[in-house]
């Protein structure tokens, strides 16, 4: 065996032995923290023996202490910039402290140093997927694959990709038709639309969409575009604006700016503000909302202030209790009572005293593929009660 292969039989026995140690103490997790204090102290007496202070840089990672391993890993790389373990170790510890666009550099280092070393291209690919870069994540898998055509981890890890790039980063496609049965032997109401919601820059996404509103045997088709974002890790906003030409039934142009906070205690709080204008008057309205999540179900109360021109803001309550589940689904009970102004007849406006119970929600058999469904009854003060039923496909790509 020539001096080349040797050095790297070598390695992959020193990687092996390593890999044996660590299965060890991760079925004896109490002699880790011990050791972690022993070790310490040998490092301490003989600074410069890197077997003890690479044995300190692992322990302190088993521990769940990346911040100490990095630490001892910068301490060896000063020794040996090209040791590919250690900047593996670097890399994981960056990715556990929440740094993975740094862990990129020691990672790639590491896969150029010995490119058949799996454990540094998992790292590379979870670094990648921990920085949302899931495009370069899938790439990076693809060559995995290629690389290790024996392993199954890499096809593994691309559908993985997949799954999280659609729920997350994918174009959603939603097309629904609806149909509200009126009490009296009014028309019935109908509708149909279709929602675009792309993704942009990083958190940002586009929404645009159309409807048509079919009610008291007129029609009004309206334009929809917006956008929202979030700022940090606690903020989200977002701005909607529908068009409607020749309105009788829709505002002629109505305009909502939202924005949330996450709290602590698993809370959030939402804003949001409308203007609607219609034919014969103009409606503002204020709601705010707080939601309290739980282990499988969230709770929210929204109070909704609204004063059409010329008359005093009236109140409305809607309680939502919502449980989630898989891939974006979720089904929801909300519970409404209270004022609001809607069109009771083309071109009339007039402030209710509604009450409304409905079901909603949407189901994913598939991260690309779903449906959304509602069933409600809503008591348009005295004038009539109405039965809602919609259905709607869902598309992700």
């Amino acid at each position: 065996m020539n001096g080349p292969e040797a050095k790297a039989a070598s390695a992959a026995l020193r990687r092996a032995a390593r890999a044996s140690l660590f299965a060890l103490a991760l079925a004896c997790a109490p002699v880790a923290f011990a050791c972690d204090e022993a070790l310490r102290t040998q490092v301490a007496a003989a600074p410069a023996n890197t077997d003890l202070r690479d044995g300190l840089a692992r322990s302190c990672a088993r521990a769940g202490r990346p911040a100490d391993a990095l630490a001892e890993y910068e301490t060896l790389l000063g020794v040996a910039p090209d040791n590919p373990d250690w900047l593996l170790g670097k890399g994981q510890a960056l990715t556990a402290l929440g740094r993975p666009r740094e862990a990129q550099a020691p990672l790639e280092r590491a896969r150029a140093l010995s490119p058949k070393y799996e454990d540094v291209w998992r790292a590379n690919i979870a670094a990648l997927e921990a920085a949302r870069d899931l495009d370069a994540a899938a790439a990076l898998s693809r060559a995995a694959a290629r690389e290790f055509p024996q392993a199954a981890w890499p096809q593994e890890k691309q559908s993985a990709i997949e799954r999280v790039r659609l729920v997350e980063q994918g174009t959603r496609v939603s097309l629904a038709l609806a149909r509200e049965e009126l009490s009296g032997g009014r028309p019935a109401w109908q509708s149909a639309s279709i929602l675009f919601d792309h993704p942009l820059t990083g958190t940002r996404r586009l929404l645009a969409g159309a409807q048509a509103e079919e009610r008291f045997d007129t029609q009004d088709e309206q334009l929809n575009l917006g956008i929202v974002d979030r700022i940090g890790r606690n903020w989200s906003w977002g701005v909607m604006l529908d068009l409607t030409s020749d309105a009788e039934i829709l505002p002629e142009w109505n305009l909502v700016a939202e924005v949330g906070r996450l709290l602590p205690g698993d809370r959030s709080i939402g804003l949001r503000a409308r203007h609607a204008s219609y034919a014969a008057v103009d409606v503002d309205s204020l709601a705010a909302t707080l939601e309290q999540y739980a282990d499988w179900f969230r709770v929210a109360y929204t109070l909704t202030a609204s004063r059409p021109s010329g008359l005093s803001a009236r109140l409305g309550h809607m309680v939502r209790i919502a449980h989630d589940y898989g891939d974006g689904s979720h089904a929801t009970l909300a519970l409404g009572y209270g004022e609001e102004a809607e069109t009771v007849a083309p071109g009339v406006v007039q402030v209710t005293r509604n009450k409304s119970v409905s079901v909603n929600g949407v189901h994913w058999r598939s991260p690309a593929w779903g449906f959304s469904w509602e069933a409600g009854w809503y008591e348009q003060g005295d004038l009539y009660d109405r039965t809602r039923v919609r259905l709607g496909l869902e598309h992700r790509f």
